[in-house]
């Protein structure tokens, strides 16, 4: 039984394979769509030199190294189209990992603000802060603030407060009107305090626009002001 090789497609499709071989390598083309897309590409390049007699294309002596010409450049070109295949696979494989990445991320990044310790908390005070420590009632508040398409992303980090209260923040407009942020509850041990060191990190957004932002105050649902951070 004659022996078939994926890499006799090029010498198929350039005639230059045995009677007993083109028949063998024609019965694996009805069963390897790879082989039989890739016959059309080598058979164009026989076009090329349909008519050109193989003497002519060889020195007097013969030189077996341009006997192989063709043959060559065939492989050539497969292993340029298998390296092509190759890159774009890894690239899908870098595009899906980077996807699944950024829908963990996603759904992971919503902050729980008594699991928010050390540097790592520092990552989640995006765009420009503005701080403040209340002389009054020894309340440090710091606001970050980003620009986003339906008005601004808010994060607070809160220290020097204990519990139990409850709290909220809410944004001022240039213009008077105001917004509730983010509202929260504080237990007994606080944040940012003595045997409580961690602060209070949390999100929020109002609709406002950061151009017409004018403060910010951090104050207990009764209506006790604890910080007022200006913008």
């Amino acid at each position: 039984m004659t022996e078939v090789h994926h890499e006799d497609v090029a010498a198929y499709a350039l005639g230059l394979l045995g009677e007993d071989e083109r028949a063998a390598f024609e019965r694996h083309l009805d069963g390897c769509e790879l082989c039989a897309a890739e016959v059309g590409s080598f058979a164009a390049m026989g076009e090329l030199i349909k008519g050109v007699h193989p003497d002519d294309l060889l020195p007097s002596p013969p030189d077996p190294q341009v006997e192989s010409l063709l043959v060559r450049r065939a492989a050539a070109e497969r292993r340029r189209r298998r390296l092509h295949r190759g890159l774009m696979s890894a690239a899908a494989c870098l595009v899906v990992a980077a996807g699944v990445f950024l829908a963990v991320n996603s759904m992971t990044g919503a902050p729980n603000p008594d699991s928010i310790h050390g540097p790592a908390r520092h990552l989640l005070m995006t765009g420009r802060t503005y701080s403040v420590t209340d002389p009054a009632t020894g309340v440090t508040g710091v606001v970050g603030l980003e620009d986003k398409g339906w008005g601004t992303h808010v994060a607070l980090e809160l220290k020097g407060v204990k519990g139990p209260l409850q709290c909220r923040l809410t944004a001022f407009g240039d213009d008077g009107r105001s917004e509730v942020v983010a509202s929260w509850g504080v237990p007994e041990k606080g944040y940012g305090v003595p045997g409580s060191p961690d602060p209070l990190v949390l999100h929020g957004g109002t609709s406002l626009p950061q151009s017409e932002l004018n403060h910010f105050t951090i104050q207990t649902v009764d209506g006790r002001t604890l910080a007022t951070v200006t913008v």
